[in-house]
């Protein structure tokens, strides 16, 4: 089961550490754009001429059968996979030409890529690191305790359940406070009480103007967590369908 602490806030500021917001960064323009994007793999396309655009503070689901194209756009769009042809945009900036704007980007693929041969502890030390957090070591336990972790703290993660290494990977990718979190099937491995912990981490996130933008097969949870849907067929968007005031009131008020 898992137990949030007192204190669960874990996109507020670090404190001593200024974190620029939205407005600031994104000058108006998209989180996150696609434009006009393809991918070839082995002469088969996977994306198809995908346009896509996403405002700052937006929650977006990705639907689709496997095969859709889901998992490879998220990754476009995280800059973990470069497109055949076509233009992923942050904020404005170019994908390829911005790497200090990476720093305000959080992703999560459907594997977790986490160190197994690390604690998890040693997991978020090292994470934070990498992207210059500040009091890094407080911020890996406000993370632990804020997803239930802190008794696995020094465990190797290769001891961890599926759900606890789960948890442990959205932990990572909020280290360093991103503006934009990309997530696939963040859902997958959890539990009935994980599922409910995530979906209140949703609604932190959007309460503090976060842009998420997630696949997932779940059409329920997706009306109740998305500002729109998006749905893929074939590489291709085939429909893009924008929520009722309901579904956003109906997470709100959960």
């Amino acid at each position: 089961m898992v137990q949030e602490s007192a204190n669960t806030s874990v996109l507020s500021p670090t404190p001593g550490r200024t974190v620029k917001t939205v407005s600031e960064s994104g000058n108006g323009c998209s989180a996150v754009e696609a434009a006009r994007l393809t991918v070839v793999f082995s002469r088969v396309p996977v994306l198809r001429d995908v346009d896509l655009a996403v405002a700052p503070g937006e929650s977006v689901a990705l639907m689709g059968a496997n095969g859709a194209g889901k998992s490879t756009l998220l990754k476009c769009l995280a800059g973990a996979v470069r497109p055949s042809t076509g233009q992923v945009r942050w904020f404005g900036n170019s994908v390829a030409r911005s790497p200090v704007v990476r720093r305000q980007i959080g992703f999560v693929g459907h594997e977790c890529g986490l160190y197994t041969e690390m604690t998890a502890l040693e997991n978020l030390m090292f994470a934070g690191r990498m992207y210059g957090v500040e009091c890094v070591g407080d911020r890996a336990w406000e993370l632990l305790a804020a997803i239930g972790l802190e008794p696995q703290a020094d465990r190797l993660v290769g001891q961890l359940s599926q759900g606890m290494r789960r948890r442990l990977a959205i932990a990572r990718a909020l280290v360093h406070e991103p503006l934009l979190i990309l997530l696939d099937e963040p859902f997958a491995s959890l539990d009935a009480e994980g599922r409910r912990w995530l979906e209140r981490f949703f609604q932190r996130w959007r309460c503090a103007g976060r842009t998420v933008c997630f696949a997932s097969h779940d059409a329920r949870q997706s009306h109740v967590l998305a500002d729109r849907i998006v749905r893929l067929d074939a590489g291709r968007i085939v429909a893009d369908e924008r929520m009722t005031c309901l579904s956003t009131h109906s997470l709100r008020s959960a």
